[in-house]
């Protein structure tokens, strides 16, 4: 009932994260400007640190984890932390556990899929699913995947 990713941006189009050479991922930009891309595309996002927590309804949620910076802090509302570079971020969509002793629905896949695509397209960051490294192609057809949805084997029904 699990879906993570990692969000990076790359040079070139690259299939799978093992298709990625040194060097081919650039920086999502600085931490206050991803934390504002996030806060644009997932309203309400509730942050702690360097992860969010948002909820979409009562149905699923998507947990945000960003790495820390150079001087491992965690928090960008420190004054005493420097603006560095974030250069990856990770995202947990996880079904409502109320909700888990069934299948995710095709209309949960689409809403959550809006929300991916309104944070990473504006951005033109890119989401690879780390279960197996694959790149997500948003709006794509399950069939059009080779091995279908990621959501969908992650539990989502057909």
């Amino acid at each position: 009932m699990d879906a993570d990713f990692l969000v990076l941006k790359v040079r070139d189009h690259a299939g799978s994260l093992g298709e990625l050479s040194e060097g081919e991922s650039l920086p999502l930009g600085s931490r206050a400007e991803v934390r504002k891309a996030l806060e644009n595309a997932l309203p309400s996002i509730d942050w702690d640190g360097s992860s969010g927590l948002w909820w979409s309804g009562e149905t699923f949620s998507i947990e945000v984890v960003l790495p820390p910076d150079a001087n491992g802090a965690t928090d960008a509302t420190d004054a005493n932390v420097a603006e560095d570079a974030v250069r990856s971020l990770t995202l947990k969509a996880r079904l409502n556990p109320a909700l888990s002793a069934g299948p995710w629905l095709r209309s949960d896949e689409a809403e959550l899929e809006s929300f991916l695509l309104a944070l990473c397209d504006p951005q033109d960051w890119s989401l690879f699913e780390l279960g197996s490294g694959r790149l997500y192609e948003l709006g794509d057809e399950p069939g059009e995947r080779g091995s279908g949805s990621v959501l969908r084997t992650a539990g989502l029904a057909s």
